[in-house]
């Protein structure tokens, strides 16, 4: 088993030196429980919940590292101790969220999510080795709160920022219309100017006819009448 840490795309990149023997997940679901007028109670199951990933481990002190030079369970050598607290606590300070990956030799990936740093406690044994337990919990990165690290204007520059933002912005509407999409009921300003004719022409054949109050269309049904008129199926 392994575990990586890592942010910004693997910019930055941490492996953790000794695997826990074992590591938790929690998951809850957010069932609400309503009482009715003759006392009954019914449950609704409502979604799941954001994972909560925690283990206890130790990071190795650097003074000990001829003592740990031929431990095959020293998965990281490359940082020691201390390094491992601080690089936690700046990516914490920076508010960046952090890719965490556990592996398996020979089997899929069990774990593969965004996260945040919850908890992190550690205490310093008389060897030097640090013996800490953390808690990740996930984090929606399409979500309204974790899309955009904020940081101070002396970490960023605020160009960059500003097209961060824009972006964003810029994805949030494609979702949006991914999720809500725009119905076209007639041949009016609200429709393209390119589908205009080959929807009227779709309509004079009888292609579409509509449905309800309108033609109940979508964009890519204007795209496919569009593709069967440029065809010469529309005549």
């Amino acid at each position: 088993m392994d575990i990586w840490l890592s942010v910004n795309n693997r910019e930055e990149v941490m492996q953790i030196p000794v695997m826990p023997s074992s590591f938790s997940v929690s998951k809850t679901y957010k069932n609400e429980t309503f009482e009715t007028v003759s006392g009954k109670e019914i449950l609704l199951m409502g979604p799941e919940a954001l994972k909560t990933i925690s283990w206890e481990s130790f990071f190795p002190a650097e003074k000990n590292r001829e003592r740990y030079a031929q431990s095959e369970y020293i998965r990281n050598r490359d940082m020691w101790g201390w390094d491992y607290i601080y690089t936690l606590d700046t990516w914490r300070q920076r508010k960046l969220p952090i890719r965490l990956i556990i592996t398996y030799e020979h089997e899929d990936t069990p774990v593969n999510i965004a996260v945040a740093a919850e908890s992190l406690s550690y205490e310093v044994g008389t060897d030097g080795d640090l013996r800490y337990s953390v808690s990740f919990r996930q984090v929606d990165l399409l979500g309204h709160e974790t899309i955009i690290p904020w940081y101070d204007e002396e970490e960023i520059d605020m160009e960059e920022l500003e097209a961060l933002r824009a972006e964003v912005a810029s994805l949030r509407t494609v979702i949006d219309a991914v999720a809500n999409p725009f119905i076209y009921n007639y041949i009016d300003d609200n429709m393209p100017e390119w589908a205009k004719a080959s929807v009227q022409k779709a309509m004079d054949k009888g292609v579409v006819q509509g449905e309800g109050g309108g033609l109940n269309l979508k964009y890519d049904d204007l795209r496919h009448i569009v593709m069967l008129d440029r065809a010469g199926a529309l005549g």
